[in-house]
Protein backbone atom coordinates (compact mmCIF):
# COMPACT_ATOMS: atom_id res chain seq x y z
CA UNK A 1 0.00 0.00 0.00
CA UNK A 2 1.23 3.50 -0.77
CA UNK A 3 2.55 4.93 2.52
CA UNK A 4 1.31 8.35 1.53
CA UNK A 5 -2.25 6.97 1.50
CA UNK A 6 -1.88 5.46 4.99
CA UNK A 7 -0.62 8.75 6.38
CA UNK A 8 -3.77 10.48 5.14
CA UNK A 9 -6.25 7.94 6.57
CA UNK A 10 -6.46 9.28 10.11
CA UNK A 11 -6.64 12.89 8.95
CA UNK A 12 -9.37 12.17 6.43
CA UNK A 13 -11.47 10.06 8.82
CA UNK A 14 -11.45 13.00 11.19
CA UNK A 15 -12.52 15.15 8.26
CA UNK A 16 -15.37 12.74 7.60
CA UNK A 17 -16.75 13.26 11.13
CA UNK A 18 -16.67 17.02 10.57
CA UNK A 19 -18.30 16.52 7.21
CA UNK A 20 -21.16 14.50 8.69
CA UNK A 21 -21.80 17.17 11.35
CA UNK A 22 -21.78 19.84 8.67
CA UNK A 23 -24.19 17.82 6.56
CA UNK A 24 -26.59 17.38 9.52
CA UNK A 25 -26.52 21.09 10.15
CA UNK A 26 -27.24 21.92 6.55
CA UNK A 27 -30.00 19.34 6.36
CA UNK A 28 -31.72 20.86 9.38
CA UNK A 29 -31.50 24.31 7.83
CA UNK A 30 -32.85 23.16 4.44
CA UNK A 31 -35.35 20.51 5.37
CA UNK A 32 -38.22 22.46 3.88
CA UNK A 33 -36.60 22.56 0.41
CA UNK A 34 -36.60 18.76 -0.02
CA UNK A 35 -33.11 18.58 -1.63
CA UNK A 36 -31.69 15.27 -2.91
CA UNK A 37 -28.06 14.07 -2.98
CA UNK A 38 -26.06 15.21 -6.02
CA UNK A 39 -25.82 13.08 -9.12
CA UNK A 40 -22.52 12.83 -10.98
CA UNK A 41 -20.27 10.66 -13.12
CA UNK A 42 -16.66 9.73 -12.57
CA UNK A 43 -14.19 11.13 -15.11
CA UNK A 44 -11.93 8.65 -16.96
CA UNK A 45 -8.60 7.89 -15.36
CA UNK A 46 -5.48 9.40 -16.92
CA UNK A 47 -1.96 8.25 -16.03
CA UNK A 48 0.40 11.14 -15.23
CA UNK A 49 3.50 9.18 -14.26
CA UNK A 50 4.59 6.05 -12.46
CA UNK A 51 2.81 6.99 -9.21
CA UNK A 52 0.21 9.60 -10.19
CA UNK A 53 -3.17 9.52 -11.93
CA UNK A 54 -5.95 12.05 -12.50
CA UNK A 55 -9.70 11.51 -12.43
CA UNK A 56 -12.50 13.70 -11.11
CA UNK A 57 -16.21 14.17 -11.66
CA UNK A 58 -18.90 15.72 -13.80
CA UNK A 59 -21.91 17.03 -11.82
CA UNK A 60 -25.13 16.15 -13.65
CA UNK A 61 -27.54 17.30 -10.90
CA UNK A 62 -26.75 19.29 -7.77
CA UNK A 63 -29.88 17.91 -6.04
CA UNK A 64 -31.32 21.38 -5.46
CA UNK A 65 -28.77 22.26 -2.81
CA UNK A 66 -25.37 23.86 -2.85
CA UNK A 67 -22.48 21.41 -3.19
CA UNK A 68 -20.00 22.24 -0.47
CA UNK A 69 -17.52 19.38 -0.98
CA UNK A 70 -16.51 17.18 -3.86
CA UNK A 71 -13.65 14.94 -4.93
CA UNK A 72 -12.85 11.29 -5.49
CA UNK A 73 -12.60 8.40 -3.10
CA UNK A 74 -10.27 5.43 -3.49
CA UNK A 75 -10.55 1.93 -2.06
CA UNK A 76 -9.02 -1.51 -2.37
CA UNK A 77 -12.49 -3.04 -2.56
CA UNK A 78 -15.15 -2.39 -5.16
CA UNK A 79 -17.35 -0.04 -3.10
CA UNK A 80 -15.28 3.08 -2.44
CA UNK A 81 -16.84 5.74 -0.16
CA UNK A 82 -15.49 8.72 1.72
CA UNK A 83 -15.29 6.42 4.75
CA UNK A 84 -12.40 4.58 3.05
CA UNK A 85 -8.77 5.31 3.72
CA UNK A 86 -8.45 7.98 1.07
CA UNK A 87 -10.54 10.63 -0.54
CA UNK A 88 -9.69 14.02 -2.03
CA UNK A 89 -11.38 17.39 -1.53
CA UNK A 90 -11.49 19.37 -4.76
CA UNK A 91 -13.57 22.47 -4.22
CA UNK A 92 -17.24 23.45 -3.96
CA UNK A 93 -20.03 24.20 -6.42
CA UNK A 94 -21.50 22.23 -9.26
CA UNK A 95 -18.69 22.76 -11.82
CA UNK A 96 -16.86 19.75 -13.19
CA UNK A 97 -13.69 18.99 -11.30
CA UNK A 98 -10.35 17.19 -11.70
CA UNK A 99 -8.65 15.27 -8.91
CA UNK A 100 -5.03 14.14 -8.74
CA UNK A 101 -4.01 11.24 -6.52
CA UNK A 102 -0.88 9.17 -5.92
CA UNK A 103 -1.26 5.40 -6.15
CA UNK A 104 1.08 2.53 -5.48
CA UNK A 105 2.14 0.83 -8.74
CA UNK A 106 1.05 -2.69 -9.55
CA UNK A 107 -2.01 -2.52 -7.24
CA UNK A 108 -5.70 -2.58 -8.22
CA UNK A 109 -7.76 0.34 -6.90
CA UNK A 110 -11.45 1.28 -7.17
CA UNK A 111 -12.20 4.94 -7.74
CA UNK A 112 -15.36 6.97 -7.88
CA UNK A 113 -16.26 10.64 -7.73
CA UNK A 114 -18.39 12.03 -4.89
CA UNK A 115 -20.18 15.28 -4.07
CA UNK A 116 -21.86 16.45 -0.85
CA UNK A 117 -24.82 18.84 -0.56
CA UNK A 118 -27.45 19.52 2.10
CA UNK A 119 -29.24 16.28 1.34
CA UNK A 120 -26.27 14.00 1.58
CA UNK A 121 -23.52 12.36 -0.47
CA UNK A 122 -23.78 11.38 -4.10
CA UNK A 123 -21.37 8.97 -5.79
CA UNK A 124 -20.42 8.52 -9.41
CA UNK A 125 -19.80 5.32 -11.25
CA UNK A 126 -16.98 3.10 -9.99
CA UNK A 127 -13.83 2.64 -12.06
CA UNK A 128 -11.14 0.08 -11.39
CA UNK A 129 -7.50 0.76 -12.19
CA UNK A 130 -4.22 -1.11 -11.89
CA UNK A 131 -1.12 1.05 -12.23
CA UNK A 132 1.36 -1.18 -14.04
CA UNK A 133 4.74 0.48 -14.28
CA UNK A 134 8.00 0.66 -16.18
CA UNK A 135 10.71 2.83 -14.66
CA UNK A 136 14.01 3.25 -16.53
CA UNK A 137 16.83 5.50 -15.31
CA UNK A 138 20.44 6.24 -16.22
CA UNK A 139 22.64 5.22 -13.29
CA UNK A 140 26.05 5.99 -14.74
CA UNK A 141 27.42 7.62 -17.88
CA UNK A 142 31.08 8.09 -18.78
CA UNK A 143 34.18 6.82 -20.60
CA UNK A 144 33.42 9.45 -23.22
CA UNK A 145 35.83 9.47 -26.16
CA UNK A 146 35.55 11.08 -29.55
CA UNK A 147 33.45 8.22 -30.92
CA UNK A 148 32.00 6.27 -27.99
CA UNK A 149 30.39 6.60 -24.57
CA UNK A 150 29.34 4.12 -21.89
CA UNK A 151 25.91 3.95 -20.20
CA UNK A 152 24.69 1.92 -17.25
CA UNK A 153 20.91 1.86 -16.80
CA UNK A 154 18.44 0.40 -14.31
CA UNK A 155 15.02 -0.93 -15.22
CA UNK A 156 12.21 -1.63 -12.72
CA UNK A 157 8.92 -2.89 -14.12
CA UNK A 158 5.78 -4.92 -13.53
CA UNK A 159 5.53 -5.64 -17.25
CA UNK A 160 7.43 -7.84 -19.65
CA UNK A 161 10.19 -5.79 -21.27
CA UNK A 162 11.13 -7.09 -24.68
CA UNK A 163 13.83 -4.55 -25.53
CA UNK A 164 15.97 -2.01 -23.73
CA UNK A 165 19.04 0.11 -24.37
CA UNK A 166 20.05 3.69 -25.14
CA UNK A 167 18.95 6.12 -27.84
CA UNK A 168 20.63 9.38 -28.74
CA UNK A 169 20.66 12.37 -31.04
CA UNK A 170 21.82 15.97 -31.24
CA UNK A 171 18.45 17.31 -30.04
CA UNK A 172 16.76 16.78 -26.66
CA UNK A 173 14.38 13.84 -26.09
CA UNK A 174 15.79 11.38 -28.61
CA UNK A 175 13.67 8.32 -29.38
CA UNK A 176 14.28 4.82 -30.67
CA UNK A 177 13.74 6.23 -34.15
CA UNK A 178 17.08 7.98 -33.73
CA UNK A 179 20.37 6.18 -33.16
CA UNK A 180 20.04 3.44 -30.57
CA UNK A 181 21.60 0.38 -28.99
CA UNK A 182 19.88 -2.79 -27.83
CA UNK A 183 20.90 -4.29 -24.50
CA UNK A 184 18.73 -7.36 -24.17
CA UNK A 185 15.41 -7.63 -22.34
CA UNK A 186 14.01 -7.94 -18.83
CA UNK A 187 14.45 -5.77 -15.76
CA UNK A 188 17.45 -4.90 -13.59
CA UNK A 189 20.76 -3.22 -14.39
CA UNK A 190 22.04 -3.20 -17.95
CA UNK A 191 25.10 -1.76 -19.70
CA UNK A 192 25.56 -0.54 -23.24
CA UNK A 193 28.00 1.47 -25.36
CA UNK A 194 27.00 4.28 -27.70
CA UNK A 195 29.15 4.05 -30.84
CA UNK A 196 29.61 5.92 -34.10
CA UNK A 197 29.63 9.32 -32.38
CA UNK A 198 31.22 12.39 -33.96
CA UNK A 199 34.13 14.03 -32.09
CA UNK A 200 33.50 17.36 -30.43
CA UNK A 201 29.70 17.04 -30.70
CA UNK A 202 26.98 17.66 -28.10
CA UNK A 203 24.52 14.79 -27.74
CA UNK A 204 21.39 13.99 -25.77
CA UNK A 205 20.71 10.41 -24.72
CA UNK A 206 17.98 8.51 -22.89
CA UNK A 207 17.70 4.97 -21.64
CA UNK A 208 14.62 3.24 -23.00
CA UNK A 209 12.53 0.12 -22.47
CA UNK A 210 9.83 -1.42 -24.68
CA UNK A 211 6.92 -3.23 -23.00
CA UNK A 212 3.68 -4.27 -24.70
CA UNK A 213 4.58 -2.22 -27.76
CA UNK A 214 4.89 0.93 -25.61
CA UNK A 215 8.24 2.74 -25.23
CA UNK A 216 9.30 4.16 -21.87
CA UNK A 217 12.21 6.63 -21.54
CA UNK A 218 14.46 7.98 -18.83
CA UNK A 219 15.25 11.65 -18.42
CA UNK A 220 17.68 13.26 -20.87
CA UNK A 221 21.41 13.04 -20.27
CA UNK A 222 23.50 15.63 -22.10
CA UNK A 223 27.17 15.05 -22.98
CA UNK A 224 29.83 16.21 -25.42
CA UNK A 225 32.26 13.85 -27.09
CA UNK A 226 35.96 14.53 -26.90
CA UNK A 227 37.07 16.67 -29.82
CA UNK A 228 40.20 16.47 -31.92
CA UNK A 229 43.10 18.50 -30.53
CA UNK A 230 43.14 22.15 -31.53
CA UNK A 231 46.54 23.58 -32.36
CA UNK A 232 48.48 26.09 -34.43
CA UNK A 233 51.62 25.60 -36.50
CA UNK A 234 54.71 27.58 -35.48
CA UNK A 235 56.25 29.90 -38.01
CA UNK A 236 59.17 28.34 -39.85
CA UNK A 237 62.62 29.46 -38.76
CA UNK A 238 65.90 29.10 -40.68
CA UNK A 239 64.11 29.49 -44.01
CA UNK A 240 66.58 29.37 -46.89
CA UNK A 241 68.52 26.51 -45.28
CA UNK A 242 68.13 22.75 -45.03
CA UNK A 243 67.74 22.92 -41.25
CA UNK A 244 64.34 24.56 -41.08
CA UNK A 245 62.50 24.37 -37.77
CA UNK A 246 58.82 24.65 -36.89
CA UNK A 247 56.46 22.93 -34.43
CA UNK A 248 53.07 23.51 -32.84
CA UNK A 249 51.18 24.98 -29.91
CA UNK A 250 48.25 22.89 -28.61
CA UNK A 251 45.26 25.00 -27.61
CA UNK A 252 42.94 22.30 -26.24
CA UNK A 253 43.32 20.31 -23.05
CA UNK A 254 43.50 16.56 -22.59
CA UNK A 255 45.99 13.76 -22.99
CA UNK A 256 48.01 14.01 -26.19
CA UNK A 257 49.30 10.69 -27.52
CA UNK A 258 51.45 11.97 -30.38
CA UNK A 259 52.44 15.34 -31.79
CA UNK A 260 54.67 16.69 -34.54
CA UNK A 261 54.52 18.15 -38.02
CA UNK A 262 53.68 16.49 -41.31
CA UNK A 263 54.60 17.63 -44.80
CA UNK A 264 54.07 16.90 -48.44
CA UNK A 265 54.53 18.46 -51.87
CA UNK A 266 50.72 18.61 -52.05
CA UNK A 267 48.52 20.84 -49.87
CA UNK A 268 46.92 19.60 -46.64
CA UNK A 269 49.42 16.94 -45.62
CA UNK A 270 48.37 14.33 -43.06
CA UNK A 271 50.15 11.86 -40.80
CA UNK A 272 50.01 9.42 -43.71
CA UNK A 273 52.68 11.62 -45.32
CA UNK A 274 56.15 12.37 -43.97
CA UNK A 275 56.04 13.40 -40.34
CA UNK A 276 58.00 13.93 -37.15
CA UNK A 277 57.10 12.55 -33.74
CA UNK A 278 58.06 15.12 -31.12
CA UNK A 279 57.95 15.51 -27.37
CA UNK A 280 55.83 18.12 -25.67
CA UNK A 281 57.88 20.68 -23.76
CA UNK A 282 57.02 23.30 -21.18
CA UNK A 283 55.33 26.36 -22.62
CA UNK A 284 56.74 29.31 -20.69
CA UNK A 285 53.70 31.47 -21.46
CA UNK A 286 51.10 28.96 -20.21
CA UNK A 287 53.09 26.86 -17.73
CA UNK A 288 51.79 23.70 -19.44
CA UNK A 289 53.41 21.05 -21.57
CA UNK A 290 51.46 22.02 -24.67
CA UNK A 291 54.11 23.09 -27.16
CA UNK A 292 56.60 21.19 -29.28
CA UNK A 293 59.41 21.86 -31.72
CA UNK A 294 59.92 19.98 -34.96
CA UNK A 295 62.71 19.60 -37.49
CA UNK A 296 61.36 18.38 -40.84
CA UNK A 297 63.98 16.33 -42.65
CA UNK A 298 64.75 14.98 -46.09
CA UNK A 299 63.35 18.04 -47.88
CA UNK A 300 64.68 18.34 -51.41
CA UNK A 301 66.30 21.46 -52.87
CA UNK A 302 64.23 23.87 -54.97
CA UNK A 303 60.99 22.09 -53.96
CA UNK A 304 57.85 23.59 -52.43
CA UNK A 305 56.47 21.82 -49.37
CA UNK A 306 53.28 22.20 -47.38
CA UNK A 307 53.77 21.77 -43.65
CA UNK A 308 51.33 21.71 -40.76
CA UNK A 309 51.39 20.58 -37.16
CA UNK A 310 49.36 17.68 -35.85
CA UNK A 311 48.39 16.23 -32.48
CA UNK A 312 46.60 12.97 -31.71
CA UNK A 313 44.40 12.13 -28.73
CA UNK A 314 41.96 9.27 -28.17
CA UNK A 315 39.42 11.05 -30.39
CA UNK A 316 41.77 11.22 -33.36
CA UNK A 317 44.17 13.63 -35.02
CA UNK A 318 43.78 17.38 -35.28
CA UNK A 319 45.85 19.63 -37.52
CA UNK A 320 47.19 23.16 -37.30
CA UNK A 321 47.30 25.76 -40.02
CA UNK A 322 49.27 25.00 -43.16
CA UNK A 323 52.50 26.79 -44.11
CA UNK A 324 54.12 26.58 -47.52
CA UNK A 325 57.88 26.87 -47.97
CA UNK A 326 60.19 26.50 -50.95
CA UNK A 327 63.55 24.96 -50.16
CA UNK A 328 66.69 26.69 -51.51
CA UNK A 329 68.86 25.42 -54.32
CA UNK A 330 71.70 23.33 -52.96
CA UNK A 331 75.09 25.04 -52.96
CA UNK A 332 76.84 21.69 -52.74
CA UNK A 333 76.12 18.01 -52.01
CA UNK A 334 78.25 15.56 -50.05
CA UNK A 335 78.83 12.06 -51.38
CA UNK A 336 75.86 10.75 -49.33
CA UNK A 337 73.61 13.10 -51.29
CA UNK A 338 72.99 15.52 -48.43
CA UNK A 339 72.37 19.06 -49.72
CA UNK A 340 73.92 22.14 -48.10
CA UNK A 341 73.19 25.83 -48.38
CA UNK A 342 75.81 28.53 -47.92
CA UNK A 343 76.14 32.08 -46.63
CA UNK A 344 78.78 34.69 -47.42
CA UNK A 345 80.07 36.49 -44.34
CA UNK A 346 82.61 39.16 -45.16
CA UNK A 347 85.22 37.62 -47.43
CA UNK A 348 84.35 34.04 -46.54
CA UNK A 349 81.63 31.61 -47.67
CA UNK A 350 80.49 29.07 -45.11
CA UNK A 351 78.15 26.11 -45.25
CA UNK A 352 75.09 26.86 -43.11
CA UNK A 353 74.47 23.28 -41.98
CA UNK A 354 76.69 21.07 -39.82
CA UNK A 355 78.49 18.37 -41.80
CA UNK A 356 76.49 15.11 -42.19
CA UNK A 357 78.66 12.97 -44.47
CA UNK A 358 79.86 9.41 -43.86
CA UNK A 359 82.43 9.62 -46.68
CA UNK A 360 85.60 11.48 -47.42
CA UNK A 361 85.65 13.53 -50.60
CA UNK A 362 87.38 10.68 -52.44
CA UNK A 363 84.54 8.29 -51.58
CA UNK A 364 86.23 6.36 -48.79
CA UNK A 365 84.05 5.55 -45.78
CA UNK A 366 84.58 7.28 -42.46
CA UNK A 367 84.07 4.63 -39.76
CA UNK A 368 81.11 5.03 -37.41
CA UNK A 369 82.56 4.15 -34.00
CA UNK A 370 80.05 3.52 -31.19
CA UNK A 371 82.18 1.55 -28.75
CA UNK A 372 83.32 3.87 -25.97
CA UNK A 373 86.80 2.37 -25.58
CA UNK A 374 87.40 2.42 -29.33
CA UNK A 375 86.26 6.02 -29.56
CA UNK A 376 88.46 7.17 -26.69
CA UNK A 377 91.56 5.43 -28.07
CA UNK A 378 91.09 6.19 -31.77
CA UNK A 379 94.08 7.43 -33.77
CA UNK A 380 92.27 7.66 -37.12
CA UNK A 381 89.12 9.28 -38.44
CA UNK A 382 85.71 8.36 -36.99
CA UNK A 383 82.23 9.81 -36.60
CA UNK A 384 79.27 9.26 -34.29
CA UNK A 385 75.94 10.79 -33.36
CA UNK A 386 75.54 12.67 -30.13
CA UNK A 387 75.23 9.95 -27.47
CA UNK A 388 75.16 7.51 -30.41
CA UNK A 389 71.50 8.36 -31.02
CA UNK A 390 70.43 8.82 -34.62
CA UNK A 391 67.61 11.09 -33.41
CA UNK A 392 70.23 13.85 -33.20
CA UNK A 393 71.10 13.58 -36.90
CA UNK A 394 68.45 16.22 -37.65
CA UNK A 395 69.31 19.02 -37.35
CA UNK A 396 72.69 18.63 -35.65
CA UNK A 397 74.50 16.45 -38.17
CA UNK A 398 77.36 14.17 -37.13
CA UNK A 399 80.24 14.54 -34.68
CA UNK A 400 83.80 13.86 -35.94
CA UNK A 401 87.08 13.34 -34.16
CA UNK A 402 90.02 15.53 -35.15
CA UNK A 403 91.64 12.74 -37.15
CA UNK A 404 88.74 12.75 -39.58
CA UNK A 405 88.88 16.57 -39.72
CA UNK A 406 92.52 16.59 -40.85
CA UNK A 407 92.54 13.47 -42.99
CA UNK A 408 94.12 14.20 -46.36
CA UNK A 409 91.08 12.67 -48.11
CA UNK A 410 89.09 15.73 -46.93
CA UNK A 411 86.00 15.30 -44.78
CA UNK A 412 84.33 18.28 -46.51
CA UNK A 413 82.84 18.17 -50.03
CA UNK A 414 85.25 18.92 -52.85
CA UNK A 415 86.01 22.65 -53.05
CA UNK A 416 85.47 23.08 -49.32
CA UNK A 417 87.61 22.46 -46.26
CA UNK A 418 87.61 22.48 -42.45
CA UNK A 419 88.54 26.03 -41.38
CA UNK A 420 91.78 26.77 -39.58
CA UNK A 421 91.91 28.68 -36.34
CA UNK A 422 92.89 31.77 -38.32
CA UNK A 423 89.83 31.44 -40.56
CA UNK A 424 87.62 31.18 -37.49
CA UNK A 425 89.23 34.32 -36.13
CA UNK A 426 88.51 36.13 -39.40
CA UNK A 427 84.83 35.20 -39.06
CA UNK A 428 84.67 36.21 -35.40
CA UNK A 429 86.32 39.57 -36.02
CA UNK A 430 83.95 40.38 -38.86
CA UNK A 431 80.82 39.84 -36.71
CA UNK A 432 82.04 41.96 -33.79
CA UNK A 433 84.69 40.08 -31.83
CA UNK A 434 84.62 37.10 -29.52
CA UNK A 435 82.73 38.86 -26.69
CA UNK A 436 79.55 39.31 -28.76
CA UNK A 437 80.04 37.13 -31.83
CA UNK A 438 77.93 34.35 -30.32
CA UNK A 439 74.81 36.51 -30.74
CA UNK A 440 75.49 37.04 -34.44
CA UNK A 441 76.32 33.38 -35.11
CA UNK A 442 73.64 31.47 -33.15
CA UNK A 443 70.27 30.42 -34.52
CA UNK A 444 67.46 32.48 -33.00
CA UNK A 445 64.63 31.14 -30.90
CA UNK A 446 64.48 28.30 -28.41
CA UNK A 447 63.68 25.39 -30.70
CA UNK A 448 67.20 24.10 -30.04
CA UNK A 449 69.01 26.55 -27.73
CA UNK A 450 67.74 26.81 -24.13
CA UNK A 451 67.81 29.74 -23.30
CA UNK A 452 68.65 31.95 -26.24
CA UNK A 453 67.37 35.44 -25.53
CA UNK A 454 70.25 37.43 -27.05
CA UNK A 455 70.84 35.57 -30.32
CA UNK A 456 70.23 37.50 -33.55
CA UNK A 457 71.84 35.25 -36.20
CA UNK A 458 72.61 38.49 -38.05
CA UNK A 459 75.42 36.71 -39.86
CA UNK A 460 73.19 33.92 -41.22
CA UNK A 461 75.67 31.37 -39.84
CA UNK A 462 72.83 29.63 -37.88
CA UNK A 463 74.99 27.84 -35.31
CA UNK A 464 73.23 24.91 -33.61
CA UNK A 465 73.88 23.36 -30.16
CA UNK A 466 74.92 19.89 -31.22
CA UNK A 467 76.94 19.14 -28.07
CA UNK A 468 79.99 16.84 -28.28
CA UNK A 469 81.17 13.27 -27.74
CA UNK A 470 83.70 13.27 -24.93
CA UNK A 471 87.04 11.51 -25.02
CA UNK A 472 86.77 10.87 -21.28
CA UNK A 473 84.26 8.87 -19.26
CA UNK A 474 82.20 11.14 -17.02
CA UNK A 475 82.70 14.30 -19.07
CA UNK A 476 79.65 15.54 -20.95
CA UNK A 477 78.94 18.31 -23.42
CA UNK A 478 75.15 18.60 -23.56
CA UNK A 479 73.21 19.25 -26.73
CA UNK A 480 70.80 22.22 -26.58
CA UNK A 481 73.36 24.06 -24.45
CA UNK A 482 76.67 23.88 -26.34
CA UNK A 483 77.57 24.32 -29.98
CA UNK A 484 81.16 23.08 -30.51
CA UNK A 485 83.17 23.20 -33.75
CA UNK A 486 86.57 21.94 -34.84
CA UNK A 487 89.38 23.88 -36.43
CA UNK A 488 92.10 22.19 -38.48
CA UNK A 489 94.76 23.74 -36.22
CA UNK A 490 96.53 21.58 -33.59
CA UNK A 491 97.55 22.79 -30.16
CA UNK A 492 100.08 19.99 -29.65
CA UNK A 493 100.37 16.26 -30.25
CA UNK A 494 97.24 15.44 -28.19
CA UNK A 495 95.03 18.48 -28.54
CA UNK A 496 93.60 20.76 -31.22
CA UNK A 497 91.66 24.02 -31.26
CA UNK A 498 87.93 24.27 -31.39
CA UNK A 499 85.32 26.94 -30.66
CA UNK A 500 82.24 26.74 -28.50
CA UNK A 501 79.10 28.79 -28.05
CA UNK A 502 77.02 28.53 -24.87
CA UNK A 503 73.25 28.94 -24.64
CA UNK A 504 73.03 31.88 -22.24
CA UNK A 505 76.18 33.72 -23.36
CA UNK A 506 76.86 36.27 -26.08
CA UNK A 507 80.43 35.19 -26.67
CA UNK A 508 82.28 32.57 -28.69
CA UNK A 509 85.37 31.05 -27.11
CA UNK A 510 88.44 29.14 -28.24
CA UNK A 511 89.24 25.89 -26.46
CA UNK A 512 91.77 23.10 -26.80
CA UNK A 513 90.19 19.65 -27.07
CA UNK A 514 91.64 16.16 -26.98
CA UNK A 515 91.76 14.96 -30.56
CA UNK A 516 89.48 11.98 -29.77
CA UNK A 517 86.67 14.39 -28.88
CA UNK A 518 83.74 14.42 -31.29
CA UNK A 519 82.74 17.94 -32.40
CA UNK A 520 80.57 19.42 -35.13
CA UNK A 521 82.18 20.56 -38.38
CA UNK A 522 81.39 23.61 -40.50
CA UNK A 523 83.08 23.77 -43.87
CA UNK A 524 84.41 26.96 -45.50
CA UNK A 525 84.85 27.41 -49.21
CA UNK A 526 88.35 27.03 -50.65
Amino acid sequence: MNPRLNRNKSRLNQGLVVLVLLCQSVLLNSCFENPTPPELTTRPITVVDLYTITSGGTITDDGGSEIFQKGICVSLDNTPTIQDFFYSIDGVGNADFVSTVALEPNTTFYICAYAVNGAGIGYGNILSFTQSYVEVVIMDFGDITGNEAFMRGRLATSQTVTSRGACWGTSPNPTINDSKTEAGSGSGIFETTLTGLEPGTRYYTRAYAVANSEVFYSDNYEFTTLGYPLLTTKEISNAGTFIISTGGDILSQGLILNAGVCWSTSPWPTIADSKTDDQLVLNSSTGNYNTFNSDPYGLLPATTYYIRSYATNIAGTGYGNEIAITMPDATVYDLDGNPYSAVTIGTQTWLVENLRTTKYANGDQIPNVVNTNEWQNATSGAWCYYENLADYAVPYGKLYNWYAVTDARNVCPAGWHVPTDAEWQTLITFVGGSDVAGNALKETGTAHWHPNDLATNSSGFTALPGGAQSAFIGTGYPANSLGMFWTATPVDGENAYGYYLFDGYQSINQQGYVKQTGLSVRCVKD
